[in-house]
Order: structure tokens, then sequence, then C-alpha cells
């Protein structure tokens, strides 16, 4: 029987892959380019990793599947996914943080729900702890005292010192990191780190038929530090280190591929360049934690943050009506306007700024019970984007025992990847979908 591991990596990029093979720095993905076949996956339209990356797990397009962007829901699913038509046909399933995954599915393996959850199961259920670790990556961002505490969660699920080490190393700078640049890239380390750890754990030990791995931190980064190829900054080294864990990662995946006979699929929804300095544009941020404590729903009330706005829920905990806190939040002016517009919905409130101060930091803001503080306690002031999403450097990569050798073929769709693991397993492809069997890969 087939076995396939699929590392569906958002943000991954041809253009920095390049560069950095060029100075021998990714060993890993340079064999597997040599030995396997490459693409670029290009997508259509607007490029939304949502919905693109369901369109990879289902062979569809959006119209087909229902999921456009962050918040569609689990109701709006429409298809099934690769996982969920491999399972009903009696395949051992390792499913780890897919964005298209709302709930834990009993499969013969594993199943890890959606980063973007804040409340979620996992199966097995001694796997919550990693609902845990995206819980506070996602609304607190990790504290050294979280940190401390899931040490030893870390430790029993036979974590390595050594990345432990690490893990410690970035936890201590980051307790003396206030800005968004200053941290987030120290936090997506850390996260890179504990996840492409435990998935490699999980992998070795279920030996699934079909596995799928995700990870978003390639997308945040590249929005926030991505360079031009001469540019010397502070921050120049971000990306290519950020490439290096996942390279070290990527060979040890590869390494157990090879050893159990497994096809190794690579793919990312998108790839990145960089954003021209006339749409540069600093950005604004929520201060999620002071507003809440501010208004005093801080354990009422989560946030979630995204590239322009937060989502904010009640906690599953809480008595207090949600139309509480929208009262409250309707009320915050500054200069005597109102601060943030509001979409509600029944089970949350989409919030975005109302960007009317420019670089004016001390702008006066009132809150509901009379305070007056500097705009920048709450809203934090963050550089401009230097990376956009771009077409033109998504990525695929395949290597097999029936993969041709040292191929790069013609650019392929995200709609082509289900077909083409549904033809590997011998299964048949539904008719519906959109996208075809990559024929060109097989070596005859």
């Amino acid at each position: 029987m087939e076995k396939i591991i699929l590392l569906a990596i958002d943000g991954l990029s041809w253009n920095i892959i390049e560069e950095l093979k060029a100075k021998k720095q990714l060993k890993n993905i340079e064999e597997i380019t040599n030995n396997g076949v490459s693409a670029v996956l290009r997508a259509e339209g607007f490029l939304s990793s949502p919905k693109i990356f369901c369109s990879i797990f289902t062979g569809k397009k959006v119209e087909k599947h229902g999921i456009r962007d962050f918040y569609s829901k689990e109701e709006d699913l429409s298809s099934k996914q690769i996982w969920d038509i491999l399972h009903e046909k009696g395949y051992k399933i390792g499913v780890y943080r897919p964005l298209s995954v709302w709930s834990a599915k009993k499969f013969d393996g594993f199943c890890i729900p959606s980063p973007m959850l804040l409340e979620k199961s996992t199966y097995p259920e001694e796997l919550h702890f990693i609902g845990d670790l995206d819980k506070m990556a996602r609304s607190e961002k990790y504290s050294l005292t979280f940190l401390i505490k899931i040490f030893w969660k870390l430790f029993k699920f036979q974590f390595s010192i050594k990345g432990l080490f690490k893990i410690i190393k970035r936890s201590i700078s980051l307790s003396f990191k206030n800005s968004l640049e200053e941290r987030m890239y120290l936090l997506k380390e850390i996260e890179l780190i504990i996840h492409t750890n435990l998935y490699y754990k999980l992998l070795k030990k279920y030996k699934t038929h079909f596995t799928v791995f995700f990870d978003y931190s390639f997308d945040t980064l590249s929005h926030i530090y991505w360079r031009s190829m001469d540019e010397k900054s502070k921050y120049f080294d971000v990306l290519p280190n950020a490439y290096k864990i996942i390279d070290i990662f990527i060979g040890k995946v590869k390494s157990f591929a090879e050893k159990n006979n497994y096809h190794l699929f690579i793919c990312s929804d998108h790839g990145f360049e960089e954003l021209e300095t006339k749409k540069r544009r600093n950005f604004r941020t929520i201060n999620v934690l002071y507003l809440l404590r501010e208004l005093k729903f801080y354990y009422d009330v989560y946030g979630i943050y995204m590239t322009q706005t937060v989502v904010f829920r009640m906690r599953p905990n809480s008595s207090r009506p949600l139309t509480d806190f929208k009262r409250a939040i309707e009320s915050i002016k500054c200069e005597g306007k109102q601060l943030f517009n509001i979409r509600p919905t029944s089970k949350k409130l989409i919030v975005r700024i109302n960007d009317f101060f420019g670089d004016n930091r001390n702008f006066k803001v009132e809150l509901p019970n009379g305070k007056k503080l500097n705009l920048d306690e709450i809203i934090d002031f963050n550089p401009a984007h230097t990376g956009d999403h771009s077409e033109n450097y998504g990525v695929f990569m395949i290597q097999g025992s029936r993969i041709k050798k040292g191929k790069k073929i013609e650019d392929i769709t995200p709609y082509d990847i289900t077909p083409t693991i549904l033809s590997l397993f011998g299964e048949p492809i539904p008719p519906e979908m959109d996208g075809r069997v990559l024929t060109e890969i097989f070596d005859s």
C-alpha cells in the first residue's frame, strides 16, 4: 500500500529557496529538487491562504468547497477533503493543524485542528497541550511563565533536550522585547521548533498511510521582514534563519520517508515578493491584552489577531453576553471620534481600527469609565509590511520511488494535488474535481 506525507507550508517561496540554495544553505530541499520533481504552484484570483489550501486539500475551486477566508466556518465547507476521502476508504490518517479542520476527527491516527482556534479538542486527547500552545500564540502570545509550564509536557513527549534549549534561549530573548517587530520572529521561531518536532514525533509513532502537516510562520515572517537581496538591516537574517529551520525539519521527514517508502509532497499556497515602496504603509494593531484589562473583560473575552482586524469572542466559561463587550468597545473615542469599526455576528465581533490619526501617537483616547490615555497605549504602531503575496513563486516538490528525478515541470494549480494523491493510492478521481493527475511526474 502506498504511503504519503504532505507538508503544506504557508508562504514558502521559490525566490528565497533559490537564493539560499545558491549559497548551499538548504541542503535537504536541494536534494529533493535534485532527486524529485518540482514546479511553481500558481494560484488564481485573490491569494487567500484558507481558500487556496482548501483547494489543495479538495481538488476543487472555491465555488465548490466554500472556504473563502479566515472567517469561514466548518458549516461553510461543502466538499470532502483528502483526509476524509481516504479515511472513508480505510486508510490510517494523521492531520496536523490545517486551516480547514475545526474539530478533532477520530481517525485511526491523530488529528490536531486549525491553529486559528482558541477552544479546540484534539485526537487523541493527550495531545490537547498542542491546542494550548496555539491558544497562547494567537491570543496572549507566549510568556516565559507559560513556556516553563509547557516544557514538562514537551519533555514527557520525549521532546529533544537540544530542542528545549533552543526554545529556552529564544524565550529568554523574547522576555526583553516589546514591539511586534522585535518579538514576532522569535515567536515564530519558537513555534516552528515546537511544531516541527512534535509532528515528527507523531509521524514516527503513528506511521499513517496519509498525513499532512501545516504551518503558517513563513507568511507572517515574509510580510514583516521581507528584504531585497542586497539590503542589510537589523532583521536581514530572519527569513534565512526560518528557512534553515524548516530545511532541517524537511531533512528529518525526508529521511523517514525514504526509510519507510513514503512519497513526500511539499507545497505552499503562494510565494512572496517585495512590496513596492509606494504601497508600503505603517500598520496598526490593537493592543488586545491592554484593551481587555482596561475594559474589565480580560477573563471573559479573547481576541484573535488577523492581518487588519481582531476577531473577539466570549470565552466558554464567561456568563456575560457579547453585547456588553460590543457596547464597551463602541463607546471608545479618540479625539471625539469612534476609534473602532465593528462588524458583529451572532458569536463574534470583527473589529477594525478607524485609522484617521496618522502618526499622531499622542492623540487622547477616552474609555467608557472616563479614563483618558495616549493612543499608543491602546494601539501598537508597527513598521510597514515589506513583503507581499505573489502568484509567481508558490512551491511544489515531490519525491518518492515512483517519481522522476531532477525534473522541473510546467506550472501546476492547487487543484492538481489531491487528484495526484488519489492516483498514487490507486483510488478513483471524483469527476467534480477541478484538477488533474500530474502524470508527467511519474517514472514509467
